[in-house]
């Protein structure tokens, strides 16, 4: 063996031989559909501050809370939905 590659006969015979008609689209069945709803804002734009005292002028015309880990706002503010969620089957 040279370097840190190995041949698919090398490989072979560390793991056996592996099948090699995998069809991917059987791994799909049975799966519950995913549907992404969009969620897209209609107009995003970015307000620059000069100073903190610029921010907490904002904060207040927006009624909404800003500290220094803010990235973004809704407005009017959106409800803040669980980000925890998982597919549960009782059968």
């Amino acid at each position: 063996m040279t370097d840190d590659k190995y041949n698919a006969s090398e490989q072979d015979k560390l793991f056996g031989k592996q099948e090699t008609d995998y069809d991917e689209k059987h791994q799909w069945e049975d799966m519950p559909e995913f549907i992404n709803n969009k969620n897209d804002a209609y107009q995003k734009i970015i307000i620059s501050f000069q100073d903190r005292d610029g921010v907490k002028k904002f904060e207040k015309l927006m009624e909404q809370r800003i500290t220094d880990k803010t990235k973004s706002l809704w407005f009017p503010p959106k409800e803040k939905s669980n980000s925890i969620l998982m597919w549960v089957d009782n059968d």
